[in-house]
């Protein structure tokens, strides 16, 4: 089923009429009479979108909005009510209370069953968002607190030169506190343009199809498509503020331009689009933190192996090398248990500075773990590798890091220095892992070999138990 969405009415001809059309689009109903019972089979049922009339047999559409908000869990549960006439006054009042939107009864299907399905789509977006963001709670990332709200940037489009948005534009700088720019219909689109978090689009038909075409576009457009998108057309267009709604506008405004009915809708689009970039915010720094070393700011091993796996076949296809260098401090423990790990974690630091300074986009560095780090040189033959891993033998031996103070007087001074073994990955389909146990060879025979050097490893097809070394 499309969705499972529940009928409040009163009138047993207009809860047949209902339920044939939503049925006949595939949708799950369920049916009460009266707003109490609507109440009692919201918390059982959970329907995925209340559709109730504006007038109960013993409540209000304004008295079933307020306790269906007061629902726990059914805050945003959508809801659309249906009114006898399109009165602007009783639809204001009822969006202002809570209702996702405010439908005369006479509206087309076309058009009703449009609504529902972008607040079908709506709703299913935000309970992914919150599913993401009690896992995220529960694993101790939940966001920070927010701080202050900037004002909204809104940008007015009008595709009708003709119709004057000054008073709209005037009116929603004071009733939301919003930054208000009415712009030129292709200014959004061009390379460039500032982003707007709503774009306010009017198009009353004065030039046929150009509205929905420019909603297409922002929909599209890599600064604007992440804006809420608002479609105003005017009454007797039903067609085109459905096809609006199936084109991606997050809200139709189907009875003509209305700044008081703008007022009322913006706040609550501004805060999903807010919410929701908080949770792409969340998501990134999440990602990041899976494969950025906390310390050092290098990439961690668990993203480093596959990196370079995926790298060594690209360099494989295009005939290259592929050079991998495991660098180790040398006598790093000396260095924790004469001045701590405090002191430890600023050489682990400067060190891991000084390996990605001047370091091509191409190159690859991360921190296996502890004191040791791992370079990747896409291209690097063996004399360019061994020569890059001299470099930064040099490098690191420039540092001079003041220690803590043990006594009066100046800070005592270390200077690191490390120790790298290279191996090249030359044969076909050798695994990362066996290519990191010859450079981890490498760096041990680099170690015997009296430490602030580099050696290179055997090729693959030489290298049978080099990896023992390590052991020596």
């Amino acid at each position: 089923m499309a969705g499972r969405i529940l009928i409040v009415e009163g009138t047993a001809s207009h809860r047949i009429l209902l339920r044939a059309r939503l049925t006949s689009a595939f949708y799950e109903v369920l049916v009460a009479e009266t707003g109490s019972e609507a109440l009692a089979m919201i918390e059982a049922a959970r329907p995925d979108l209340v559709l109730a009339a504006a007038e109960l047999p013993d409540m209000c559409g304004s008295g079933f909005c307020t306790r269906l908000r007061a629902l726990p869990d059914h805050a945003d549960t959508p809801l659309v009510l249906l009114t006898e006439e399109d009165l602007v006054d009783e639809r204001l009042a009822l969006l202002a209370v809570g209702a996702d939107d405010v439908i005369a009864r006479a509206v087309e299907d076309i058009l009703l069953l449009a609504r529902l399905r972008s607040l079908l789509r709506r709703s299913r977006a935000q309970d992914e968002i919150q599913l993401r963001t009690d896992a995220k709670r529960a694993l101790g990332l939940s966001e920070a607190p927010r701080s202050f709200q900037r004002p909204a940037r809104v940008a007015l489009v009008s595709l009708d030169p003709g119709l004057g948005l000054d008073t709209i534009a005037a009116r929603l700088r004071v009733g939301i506190g919003a930054q208000v720019q009415i712009t030129a219909p292709g200014t959004l689109l061009q390379s460039g343009a500032i982003s707007a978090e709503v774009a306010v689009l009017f198009d009353t038909g004065a030039e046929p199809g150009a509205g929905l075409a420019l909603l297409s576009q922002l929909r599209t457009a890599r600064a604007q498509h992440r804006a809420v998108l608002v479609y105003v057309t005017n009454k007797g267009r039903d067609e085109a503020a459905a096809r609006a709604l199936d084109l991606g506008a997050d809200e139709v405004l189907h009875n003509g331009p209305e700044a008081l009915e703008l007022a009322l809708r913006l706040p609550r689009l501004i805060g999903r689009r807010r919410r929701s970039e908080r949770h792409r915010a969340a998501l990134r720094n999440g990602l990041r933190a899976a494969m950025i070393d906390p310390l050092t700011g290098l990439y961690n091993r668990r993203y480093a192996l596959p990196e370079i796996a995926r790298r060594a076949q690209q360099a494989a296809q295009r005939g290259q090398p592929l050079a991998l260098l495991v660098a180790d401090l040398d006598h790093f423990k000396k260095v924790n248990d004469r001045w701590g790990h405090a002191a430890g974690d600023q050489v682990l630091v400067a060190t891991a500075q000084r390996l990605t300074a001047g370091r091509c986009d191409l190159d690859l560095v991360a921190r296996l773990g502890g004191e040791e780090f791992l370079i990747a040189l896409p291209g690097a033959d063996t004399e360019a590798a061994f020569a890059a891993a001299r470099r930064l033998c040099e490098e690191v031996a420039r540092l001079s890091l003041p220690m803590p103070m043990r006594r009066a007087g100046r800070p005592p001074l270390f200077s690191p220095t490390i120790s790298i073994g290279i191996a090249l990955m030359e044969a076909a389909g050798e695994a990362v892992e066996t290519a990191l146990l010859r450079a981890d060879g490498a760096l041990y025979a680099a170690k015997h070999a009296g430490r602030n050097r580099a050696h290179v490893a055997p090729p693959a097809a030489f290298s049978h138990g080099y990896g023992a070394l390590r052991g020596a």
